[in-house]
């Protein structure tokens, strides 16, 4: 039986411009000094094209316009920030043809999770924020599928993405707040916590505050009333208490058998 060996790969490089250059010097221009001169050659050609147009946009770039970073809570955007994304990798190709994945039936899943944290982290760098629409225009997954992606790579990962609904603090996702507080109780400066999750320092110290606010309260007051008092979420407050019983063990609870 006669098999494809034509992987997604193969395919993509066939599809670059050096690949596309190299096949007209060895196929078409009549080039005899060998594919490892052309090759070679065609760098420096590339090398040299960047350097004299590098304002213009390279292959597998797109422009895409982003809600800037500092716009804050508002639901008026009032002004986007133009970003640069690379749409896909050499490496992200890489991982739908890999073995080991595949025979675990999740290539496809890695190769939009890495799609989506590269995009996010991108755009913050540049001073913008993706939401979950602009994952599904630019993936062409539905906006839940990204966000269901998304919460599994932080989940996995134990970090963050710095998506909007994240740095924003929008939502009713609790993860990326308990990531802030669990750093923090490993003794993490806060600081250090807002610049590798990618989070305003007023956001993480702001969380960093609620735990305190919360473990304050359980040791006073019945954990069933802790969301009144403290005016924060139920799943907050849950996932607070799990944080003290893990990592401050010592902290005795008003009363251990009136479970939220």
């Amino acid at each position: 039986m006669k098999t494809n060996s034509s992987t997604p790969q193969k395919r993509w490089a066939k599809r670059s411009l050096k690949q596309q250059l190299l096949y007209k010097f060895l196929n078409e221009y009549g080039y005899e000094r060998g594919p490892v001169v052309a090759e070679a050659i065609v760098t420096d050609i590339l090398q040299l094209i960047e350097e004299v147009y590098s304002d213009r946009l390279p292959p597998r770039y797109t422009n895409w316009p982003a809600v800037p970073v500092d716009n804050g809570k508002s639901p008026r955007i009032h002004q986007l920030v133009n970003i640069r994304l690379q749409l896909v990798t050499d490496e992200e190709v890489a991982l739908l043809n890999d073995q080991k994945l595949l025979g675990q039936k999740v290539a496809r899943k890695r190769f939009n999770q890495a799609r989506f944290v590269r995009w996010c982290c991108e755009a913050y760098d540049q001073g913008g924020v993706l939401t979950l629409l602009d994952l599904s225009l630019l993936s062409g997954l539905s906006d839940k599928q990204a966000g269901y992606l998304i919460r599994q790579y932080e989940e996995e990962h134990k970090t963050t993405v710095p998506i909007r609904g994240t740095v924003h603090d929008l939502g009713r996702s609790v993860t990326h707040k308990a990531e802030v507080v669990r750093r923090f109780l490993k003794g993490q400066s806060p600081a250090d916590i807002a610049f590798e999750l990618r989070h305003s320092q007023q956001a993480v110290d702001a969380y960093i505050k609620d735990y305190e606010t919360t473990r304050k309260l359980v040791q006073k007051f019945p954990l069933v009333e802790i969301p009144a008092l403290s005016g924060r979420a139920l799943s907050v407050v849950k996932e607070h208490v799990k944080l003290i019983q893990e990592y401050e063990p010592q902290v005795r609870f008003y009363e251990e058998s009136n479970e939220l």
